[in-house]
């Protein structure tokens, strides 16, 4: 079955039965709740049917995300021993000490999340979120409960559904790098952020996973680590292993507060296994994006990886005084972005959330230039994209009543230990689609 086949077979269940449609979304929302698929204590936005992909789109996401991982394994390798390739993604001081430590594992990324664009045959990788990327559970959860509607189940009897494998191969991954770590313990889990973040219900859902597999974990607060000798605690319980959710910028930040510098200096010692290490900041920033998209740093990089960065990378530069080519016109890089306005997009080089991006054509050019001035007087600190079409497919609303309308598709890809391992979708009306910005989620099914 082809991908407009299945939107077309979900859409006419959909409108028959228009009179249930309030009934399914109210399920799903109850669903949500009782698996704890959750942002900030409310259910997520979500619609009434999910994407679909073909097989082959599979084949490609999976080939190019885990190629694209490969090339953050292969900078992050110079990045240690090349004060180029340090330049060129501007880490703080702090951040580069702490990127530059030993890790005691194989892989710098053990989770990877490079969000994208699919549009018809083109894709295009936007950001390589490895700091610190969420969703991993509330994808797998999300497949279930959809899976579970009545249009769902008759659509699958029809054809097979291909489904995600997030939490299964998260778990393998973080196994491994425990392995890895030569800690002789028995692993033993704390996921770590602020106890204040929207996302913190996705963390019992994490831990209750790794319990019902045999393996304690237990969440807490940076602020509740306490290391006791040689054995770090997390609200109380020792622990060997740590998820890192918490942004490294915001905890270095804190380094000197009660129970973050016990962790960091665990960390230092190697007493425990931190996943991600401090080393995936590298390929994190949006200057890694820059790094994949400018020929200068081709060299760091096999012939197989530059291929696929050419192909998958849309132009990328950090915004501070330099010569840039663009479109085979080689001038001032802000004399670029300046004049190309409607083909770009500037955002934060250390940001996330989707928060402090503006879109050129969305803005007039009064706002443009005041943009870009203030890029000029904080060099690093912005970085330029070419816009990248977004694509748009129809979803079901229900106010005011049963109808259908547009929305632009973010296809959000996990890697786990270097495996891809499936993919979720964000919905918005707005061109920055974020679930903190009021984004929905639907999951993603493989057809064939």
């Amino acid at each position: 079955m082809k991908v407009a086949d299945a939107i077309k077979k979900t859409h006419a269940w959909l409108t028959e039965h228009s009179d249930q449609t309030k009934n399914i979304l109210d399920d799903i929302y109850r669903r949500q709740t009782e698996l704890d698929i959750r942002y900030s204590n409310r259910t997520i936005p979500t619609f009434l049917r999910p994407c679909f992909i073909s097989n082959a789109q599979r084949q490609e996401i999976c080939n190019s995300s885990q190629i694209l991982l490969g090339c953050a394994e292969r900078f992050i390798e110079h990045y240690v021993k090349d004060e180029a390739a340090r330049a060129a993604i501007g880490l703080t001081r702090q951040e580069e000490k702490f990127a530059l430590m030993d890790s005691g594992l194989q892989r710098n990324v053990v989770v990877a999340r490079p969000d994208s664009f699919m549009f018809g045959d083109t894709l295009k990788y936007l950001e390589f979120n490895s700091d610190s990327p969420a969703g991993v559970a509330w994808t797998d959860l999300h497949e279930q409960v959809f899976l579970e509607l009545p249009h769902m189940r008759e659509l699958s009897r029809e054809q097979p559904l291909g489904t995600s494998s997030c939490q299964q191969l998260m778990m393998e991954a973080f196994l491994a790098a425990y392995k890895e770590s030569g800690l002789s313990a028995q692993p033993a889990l704390a996921i770590i952020d602020w106890r204040e973040v929207a996302t913190g219900r996705e963390f019992y859902v994490i831990r209750d996973y790794y319990k019902r597999h045999g393996i304690e974990a237990v969440v807490a607060d940076p602020r509740e680590m306490e290391l006791r000798g040689t054995t770090l605690y997390a609200a109380g319980t020792p622990v060997s292993m740590v998820y890192r959710r918490v942004i490294i910028q915001e905890l270095l930040e804190k380094k000197d507060e009660k129970g973050i510098s016990d962790f960091l200096k665990a960390y230092q010692q190697k007493l425990v296994c931190v996943v991600n290490p401090f080393s995936a900041k590298i390929s994190g920033s949006k200057a890694f994006m820059a790094v994949l998209s400018d020929p200068q740093y081709e060299k760091y990089f096999n012939n197989q990886q530059n291929e696929i960065k050419r192909t998958y990378i849309p132009w990328t530069r950090v915004l501070k005084e330099s010569q840039a080519e663009y479109r085979d016109r080689q001038t001032e890089l802000f004399e670029i972005v300046r004049t190309e306005r409607e083909r770009m997009v500037i955002k934060p080089t250390n940001g996330y959330g989707g928060k402090g991006v503006v879109i050129g054509r969305e803005t007039n050019q009064s706002e443009w230039d005041s943009m870009i001035e203030q890029a000029a007087n904080k060099p690093g600190a912005m970085t330029a994209q070419e816009y990248v079409q977004i694509p748009e497919e129809e979803f079901p609303f229900l106010e005011p009543e049963f109808h259908f309308e547009k929305l632009k598709v973010n296809l959000n890809p996990y890697l786990f230990g270097g495996k891809y391992a499936g993919s979720f979708v964000r919905l918005s009306k707005s061109s920055i689609i974020n679930v903190t910005l009021g984004g929905g989620m639907v999951p993603i099914f493989v057809l064939g």
